[in-house]
């Protein structure tokens, strides 16, 4: 199969899942489940049709509004589905014609989710967690019989995952009885658990890096322009998502020139 092809089959399914992201976003934070009603439009209620549905496009050619009932849709909708398959186009430029893509792309998706979810509720779904977590074992667990499948031998996966919760385990609890205040939220421990299965733990500690930096920026930006007060609490979530990828994508080069 020609490279090029792997790419455009990346976009392509990076866009349908970017539609169903929108769906897990909407629904998962209230109780909802994904599958059950058909997508419908949250302000009338109508079912939408296919036409409705094609991600990026319908919202375009209905100019960010309900064919029905004329109800704005939010412009979050054209914009996940355009990240999910910017997202699974990294991963085909990452991984190339490999078996790793699969699993690779299924992790990005429940990074955009929770992303998003924890954003706008700073909370992060059990539910994402578990799946992601389910992939990531099988993915390594086949590896150990498919050396095809390109996944973190378990002598990497196993210590990712307290490289990846035990840390922020640690800072939470100390911060919690020296100033009596969360420091992490416990959905943070478990994500980037979670993410340390792929990642492995020295990638995992470069997504940390990655992660306290642009969340550093971000609450500095913040502070400076006083649009948030000190004792403001931000969902560290997205970081760590963001974190995470750029560990994925980038770690080896960084700590290559660590090691320099």
């Amino acid at each position: 199969m020609p490279l090029s092809f792997v790419y455009i089959e990346s976009v392509i399914f990076g866009l349908v899942f970017g539609s169903f992201a929108n769906v897990v976003i909407y629904r998962v934070p209230r109780g909802e489940s994904v599958v059950s009603p058909p997508s419908h439009c949250t302000a009338c209620g109508k079912r939408l049709s296919v036409l409705d549905l094609i991600p990026v496009i319908s919202w375009l050619m209905l100019k960010g509004r309900c064919r029905y009932c004329g109800a704005r849709i939010s412009i979050r909708y054209p914009v996940t589905e355009a990240t999910c398959a910017m997202l699974f186009f990294f991963m085909a430029l990452y991984a190339g014609i490999s078996l790793s893509l699969f699993p690779l792309c299924l992790f990005a998706f429940v990074l955009l989710c929770v992303s998003v979810i924890d954003a706008k509720t700073q909370e992060i779904p059990n539910g994402l967690l578990i799946f992601g977590a389910a992939v990531g074992a099988v993915w390594v667990g086949a590896g150990c019989f498919l050396p095809a499948l390109d996944s973190p031998p378990l002598t990497d996966a196993l210590p990712g995952i307290l490289a990846g919760g035990l840390p922020l385990f640690v800072i939470d609890r100390l911060v919690l009885l020296l100033i009596k205040k969360d420091g992490f939220g416990f959905g943070d421990v478990k994500l980037m658990a979670m993410a340390g299965l792929y990642l492995g733990w020295e990638l995992t500690l470069a997504a940390f890096f990655f992660a306290f930096i642009a969340g550093g920026g971000y609450g500095a930006f913040l502070l400076a322009t006083r649009r948030a007060g000190r004792n403001e609490y931000i969902a560290f979530g997205p970081f760590l998502c963001a974190g995470a990828l750029a560990a994925l994508w980038f770690g080896e080069s960084f700590l290559y020139l660590l090691n320099m």
